[in-house]
């Protein structure tokens, strides 16, 4: 059983990214929902989503713990990917203080329950992670996690419209927004960026917290840096009017989703220059749109381990007395036995 164990710890090491959950989670990933790790990552999947909350942590561990100019592995070349995180194309400069929260430092019971308390105080939330991971405190363990929380809402609510098909699906789903027969006041609610044609435009949905909220129709495929640097250069060139007219209208679906991803391709790795590794990193979204506006929840977490604790694994060792051996009797609390045996043939000495 013993040696079962330590193969099963060696094999983990090798491959996912699970030493460091006290209770591996179920996974809720939407397997109809590509979360990628970049604003720049490339993707074909017809449904994808960033969030940076996870290049947050990257940072935070890159440059508060780890004290890298970049993150590389031992006899790996960098993804792109990889590149891109240490590039840091995300920063914490880019929201505003009260959008997020970040905490970093040694893994101990305390600093997660300190976590726990500071998110509860923040944002009045808590968290759906950092119970399932393994908070013990030992020399070489760090953590880095972030929480991004943002919740807006129009200036208006939109009207809620029948149900109707999306991309000519045979399923219904339900949609809000501003028919001809919706009170006028809705419309002060969009701003419209640009109006290419019937099937290329591009609308900004104004709210009472000046969160800023884009709706693009494109068909586009392509990275989503890209896809928002030709929405802002379309809505710069358009020289037509940006309001929201009478005879206008707008629709959107309601949307509501929760994911999961485990960066697994960077775990379990040896960080150049150093004796550490990644054993747990992950990030989670929450998102809901509707008539009224929006909700945004999304959690990140990146856990460092000493790889020194792994080389430190001792062989199985088998205490088999098959063989020549001596027993010594002592009494309790007396230095010398009252009695010694030595067997070196078993004949007459069993049962």
């Amino acid at each position: 059983m013993k040696k079962i164990l330590f193969l099963f710890l060696a094999a983990l090491f090798i491959t996912g990214c699970a030493v460091s959950y006290d209770n591996p989670p179920t996974e809720e990933k939407n397997t109809n929902l590509d979360i990628l790790t970049l604003f720049s990552s490339k993707s074909v999947s017809k449904n994808k989503a960033w969030i940076g909350t996870f290049q947050l942590v990257f940072n935070d561990m890159k440059n508060e713990i780890l004290k890298l100019k970049k993150v590389e592995f031992e006899g790996e070349k960098p993804t792109n990917d990889l590149i891109g995180l240490n590039n840091e194309e995300f920063k914490s400069s880019m929201l505003n203080p009260d959008s997020y929260y970040k905490s970093y430092g040694e893994t101990s019971p305390e600093a997660k329950e300190t976590i726990k308390k500071e998110i509860k105080e923040k944002f009045n939330e808590t968290s759906d992670i950092i119970d399932d991971l393994d908070w013990h405190e030992e020399k070489g363990r760090y953590y880095a996690y972030a929480m991004l929380k943002k919740q807006f809402e129009f200036l208006k609510e939109f009207d809620k419209l029948e149900p109707q098909s999306f991309n000519n699906s045979e399923e219904k789903y339900n949609f809000f927004g501003i028919e001809n027969k919706s009170d006028s006041k809705l419309d002060k609610n969009i701003k419209v960026l640009f109006y290419n044609s019937e099937n290329d435009y591009a609308i900004q949905l104004l709210t009472k917290n000046d969160d800023i909220v884009y709706l693009y129709r494109t068909e586009s495929n392509d990275s989503f840096d890209k896809i928002y640097n030709k929405m802002l250069n379309d809505r710069n060139n358009y020289k037509k009017g940006h309001e929201f007219n009478e005879i206008d209208t707008f629709k959107a679906p309601n949307l509501k989703f929760k994911s999961k991803r485990r960066y697994d391709e960077l775990c379990n790795k040896i960080i150049k220059g150093t004796d550490s590794y990644f054993s747990a990193a992950l990030e989670t979204i929450q998102f809901e749109l509707d008539n009224k506006g929006g909700k945004v929840k999304s959690e990140a977490i990146l856990m460092l381990d000493n790889a020194v604790a792994f080389s430190d694994i001792p062989e199985p060792r088998h205490f088999n007395f098959d063989k020549t051996f001596v027993i010594f009797l002592a009494d309790k609390g007396k230095t010398d036995p009252y009695m010694a045996l030595r067997v070196e043939d078993l004949k007459n000495l069993t049962k």
